[in-house]
């Protein structure tokens, strides 16, 4: 029907009820077999989906944009009402879940849960002998916030530095404002793999439904099972 806000001001309007009788209450529980209608009309629940989208640069992460650029809402018009599960900068690449799963994401995102994101910074220099130790102890932001990563491999191509490395917080921007206040630029980054899942095989551009047998991991690493 919406997102939660919307939904809240239809049941504060009186215009969902539940087996015919008119519900006011943000918190009600709705029973298997209860009827749900909104205007008169019967609700039926819509089926939960979980995708992987190997997201390009220049697509918006959002479900709509004052500004016109291409957004997710646009790529995923036929799809139920899905949204992203956390963000990709207009120019990073790479891995994005999506899903109309409302529990999972928001345990995927919280912070306290600390689910894994590995990305490939692609940097405008060399990187110097001493980046994991500045590292190691968390690099403070700009906005004085200690942001936490983990190094797991630098290496070179066609003479630019690439750096893979973990997170598990997921501030704003994090990535790039962590090699901002070390020194450097990132020139592209790459999203390889959110909660242990990745793009492999899926061409820039393109998405899948999650298996049956990643939905699993994914709700028993949340907690969730």
């Amino acid at each position: 029907m919406g997102s939660r806000r919307k939904c809240e001001e239809l049941i504060l309007q009186g215009r969902i009820s539940i087996n015919k009788t008119p519900i006011h209450e943000l918190y009600t529980v709705v029973l298997e077999g209860d009827e749900v209608r909104f205007d008169g009309a019967v609700i039926k629940p819509e089926e939960i989906v979980y995708i992987v989208y190997n997201k390009p640069a220049g697509v918006v992460t959002t479900l709509s944009d004052p500004e016109n650029r291409r957004h997710i809402g646009q790529v995923f018009s036929e799809m139920p009402f899905i949204k992203p599960v956390g963000r990709l900068d207009l120019d990073s690449t790479g891995v994005l879940l999506l899903t109309n799963d409302g529990e999972l994401t928001y345990r995927l995102t919280h912070p306290k849960y600390q689910i894994r994101k590995s990305y490939r910074a692609q940097l405008d220099e060399k990187v110097r002998d001493d980046l994991r130790s500045l590292t190691r102890g968390g690099v403070q932001l700009d906005d004085g916030k200690l942001a936490h990563c983990k190094i797991v491999n630098v290496y070179e191509v066609d003479g630019k530095a690439n750096v893979i490395l973990e997170l598990r917080e997921g501030m704003n921007r994090e990535v790039r404002r962590i090699f901002e206040v070390l020194g450097y630029r990132v020139r592209k980054l790459d999203r390889i793999e959110f909660a242990g899942i990745g793009y492999y095989g899926l061409p820039r551009g393109k998405w899948r439904y999650l298996t049956a047998e990643e939905v699993i991991k994914l709700r028993k690493m949340c907690g969730l099972l």
